[in-house]
């Protein structure tokens, strides 16, 4: 192998030591490396990346407590693009701590060196690092440009002419044939190789291909002969557990994926399988401690988002949701505003999203915990000030509060609404992860049925009011409010029914006079939507007449 020039390239080193920093500096020098830019944190770090793009990163896995560690700061430079198609990232690590290992693993750094190391050993991982990258740099260019169709035939040929990088470039293939929904070329490419190869990733390939075929029982059988070849491959624990979850084998899901966190636990999306797993176990304080720790894996990375931490508090909500006693209920209850408290007063978390406000959010959450303790009017009257809050301070819905106020609304039977800010939601693509839309659709499913009588007899009523029976009306939306009490459509078509059936008498029924002032009362002490106001505004100069009776 040609030994490597480092005169030439830019090379930028990261540790939050001093004396290793200068040590590492020494070593890159002692080899030829002239531009060399040192720094102590992340944060720095991705500033010099912003400003050039470096041949050589070297960064310590650990950068301090509380701090960004190496592996995130590859996941951020590369979600930042930050890093050009041939740049070679090393984490270099004293911790033998398996977690940790693994977890930069996966994150698939260029080189993972352990200290100690001599100046050749390093050197040595640098120069093959660099010819792996630059033999597959017009693929990575292309996958940076966002062109993988284009990178599936750079890949083609890599396979056909180079014989040292074959395998790297036909594991990516495979990889981007699942990127682009090919997974039958996926499948025909890796059967192509054969049987006795002894490359772990085959098997692994191989089997995450068959989970996305549905073939869920054979990508079961070939994760597991990766296992056998060796126990620490996790993405073959993850197909497992993905599989017995298809094949609703919930136990043997939950005992997979439990040790597969057990192997690498910093890793979002394995906690959000774990979190689906939870939920059809029923396990919903497993999905607190899931979200919990979701949480924790976002704060100091690229994907650090405050849904998440509105994932979390939700989870002690459906957990009260599940509880009938009231004492065991209210602790849920209090956990989940607890949880939003701790973190509302964090400067670094409260200034991370111009879009949000703690505030509202908590008003979101308290209405959907007076809700759930029967206090409908309560939860209404604090969901319509959100409301009301939102549109004063954002242009647009802030995703992050959508989830809680879509299943307020469904529980308190405001299902047009509901349907309108859910519709919305589905366009934030962002936010859709799979716990929260299975949030979503449990309340959904809660509601069904007081959701399609309130439909039903809604809609006789507006039909019996089309056609000028307003007695036959009145009952029908009467029947329909039985469903959804504080719904403010059916009470206001049970206001314009009753003002009708006043018209029609030169002598007011006493009883339905009553009746009408009480539902006016309820809608005058009722926040509503700008289309309701403007109905109710209409309703009551007609009702002027009768209020004024005694």
């Amino acid at each position: 192998m040609k030994k490597l020039n480092f005169e030439q390239y830019r090379m930028l080193i990261v540790d939050d030591q001093r004396p290793f920093l200068t040590l590492l500096k020494g070593v890159l020098v002692s080899a030829g490396a002239k531009s060399i830019v040192a720094n102590r944190t992340c944060e720095a770090a991705l500033v010099s990346c912003r400003k050039e793009k470096f041949d050589f990163i070297i960064c310590d896995l650990h950068l301090g407590n509380n701090k960004k560690n190496g592996f995130e700061l590859l996941e951020e430079l590369r979600e930042k693009n930050y890093l050009k198609p041939e740049a070679v990232f090393v984490i270099i690590s004293a911790d033998a701590q398996r977690p940790m290992v693994l977890g930069s693993i996966e994150k698939q750094p260029d080189e993972y060196v352990v200290k100690p190391f001599s100046q050749a050993q390093l050197v040595k991982r640098l120069e093959k690092a660099h010819l792996r990258r630059l033999a597959m740099a017009p693929i990575y260019k292309q996958l940076y440009n966002k062109e993988p169709l284009a990178a599936i035939e750079l890949c083609k040929q890599v396979v056909k002419t180079d014989s040292r990088y074959k395998e790297m470039a036909g594991r990516l293939l495979a990889e981007l044939y699942w990127q682009v929904g090919q997974y039958k070329e996926a499948q025909t490419w890796l059967n192509s190789y054969p049987d006795d190869h002894h490359q772990t990733w085959l098997n692994v390939s191989k089997a995450h291909t068959e989970l996305l075929l549905k073939n869920y029982k054979l990508a079961i059988e070939i994760a597991k002969k990766a296992i056998r070849q060796n126990s620490l491959l996790v993405e073959a624990h993850d197909i497992v557990a993905q599989s017995w979850l298809k094949l609703d084998n919930v136990n043997e899901a939950e005992a997979v994926i439990n040790h597969a966190l057990k192997l690498s636990p910093f890793s979002i999306s394995r906690h959000m399988k774990a979190c689906a797993i939870a939920r059809k176990a029923g396990n919903f304080e497993k999905i607190i401690a899931h979200s919990q720790s979701i949480w924790d894996c976002s704060k100091k990375s690229v994907h650090r988002d405050l849904a998440f931490l509105c994932d979390h508090v939700r989870s002690y909500l459906e957990v009260a949701e599940q509880l009938e006693d009231f004492r065991a209920r209210g602790r849920f209850q209090q956990e989940a505003l607890y949880t939003l408290k701790r973190y509302r007063h964090n400067e670094a978390i409260s200034s991370a999203d111009d879009n949000f406000d703690f505030d509202i959010f908590e008003d979101i959450v308290k209405a959907r915990i007076e809700g759930q303790n029967g206090k409908l009017f309560n939860s209404k009257q604090l969901l319509a000030q959100a409301q009301h809050n939102i549109g004063q301070k954002f242009a647009d819905y802030p995703a992050p509060l959508m989830p809680d106020a879509i299943v307020t609304l469904l529980d308190l039977g405001e299902f047009e609404e509901a349907q309108a800010l859910t519709s919305q939601f589905n366009q934030c693509s962002k936010s859709l992860d799979d716990n929260t839309k299975a949030s979503l659709k449990s309340a959904a499913l809660r509601n069904d049925s007081k959701k399609a009588h309130y439909n039903k007899y809604n809609q006789l009523g507006i039909s019996l009011y089309s056609e000028g029976k307003f007695e036959e009306a009145y009952s029908a939306f009467s029947e329909a409010q039985t469903a959804v009490p504080f719904n403010i459509g059916i009470t206001l078509n049970l206001l314009q029914c009753s003002l009708r059936l006043l018209q029609k008498t030169t002598k007011p029924d006493l009883s339905l006079l009553s009746s009408t002032k009480r539902i006016f009362k309820q809608l005058q002490n009722s926040n509503m939507a700008e289309k309701h106001q403007e109905k109710f505004d209409l309703l009551v100069q007609e009702l002027d007449p009768y209020l004024t009776k005694k």
